[in-house]
């Protein structure tokens, strides 16, 4: 069982290294050409990968607190189990993002709402484990939890929206294709910042500031992404200037 378990920790340590040195190829490449398709399907499979392999390790801590203790726990059941209801929410997170980036390009062939069992079931599962969190932050004063659990509620909710509704525009699968992109990206540069920054930054970035490694990608790149969704709406007729 540990060599398994190791086994799913490292291709969560690599699937999200790949996806993340991935990032700028689809960002800079000419939106719907050949290397722009073959670079993100690369960063779909490392990315998938991650999220996936994260979901089964924060389900191993939810099953097993005992056996499979995060490192940095007390080791109290509850916080451990806490902790894996955190990481279960960002990998599916994670999934509903890629998921997105994946099925909104296939409604411009099908405006109609015709969600599959797994359009549905990961956003409803991972509106579920957010709102869990969110319970679990304010019973425990965990703001990061809070935070990210807010976010996957949210989120579902949208990708719910879009999955079971026609096409609110033309372009609307558009949209939902940059957003999930990019909520993809905060998860791999989050997991950077967070595990990489407390090695290389840990003399430049107090132990009591380092929570800022967690929301740093989300204040920046949620709003970058729309402002550049509202520039595509003007170009496409869709927003007036």
């Amino acid at each position: 069982m540990d060599v398994a378990y190791e086994i799913v920790r490292w291709l969560h340590l690599l699937g999200g290294a790949v996806g993340l040195l991935l990032v700028p190829g689809p960002l800079l490449t000419k939106k719907g050409g050949a290397l722009h398709k073959r670079i993100g399907k690369l960063f779909v499979l490392a990315m998938t990968t991650a999220g996936a392999s994260g979901l089964v390790m924060a389900l191993l801590w939810l099953a097993f607190p005992r056996t499979f203790q995060p490192a940095g726990s007390d080791g109290e059941v509850a916080a451990i189990r806490a902790s894996g209801m955190f990481l279960a929410t960002i990998g599916l997170l994670t999934l509903c993002a890629i998921r997105q980036l994946v099925r909104a390009p296939v409604r411009k062939r099908e405006p109609r709402a015709a969600p599959s069992m797994l359009d549905l079931a990961l956003p409803i599962a991972s509106a579920g484990f957010g709102a869990v969190t969110i319970v679990s932050a304010l019973a425990s004063g965990r703001g990061l939890f809070l935070v990210f659990g807010g976010i996957a509620l949210f989120s579902a909710i949208e990708d719910l929206r879009f999955v079971t509704r026609p096409l609110p525009s033309r372009m609307g699968w558009w949209y939902q294709h940059m957003r999930g992109a990019m909520v993809a990206v905060i998860a791999a540069l989050t997991a950077f910042l967070v595990f990489g920054g407390r090695r290389w930054l840990a003399d430049l970035v107090p132990v009591d500031a380092r929570w800022v490694f967690w929301i740093a990608p989300t204040l920046v790149i949620v709003p970058a992404t729309e402002i550049w969704v509202a520039r595509y709406k003007r170009r496409f007729g869709e927003r007036k200037a």
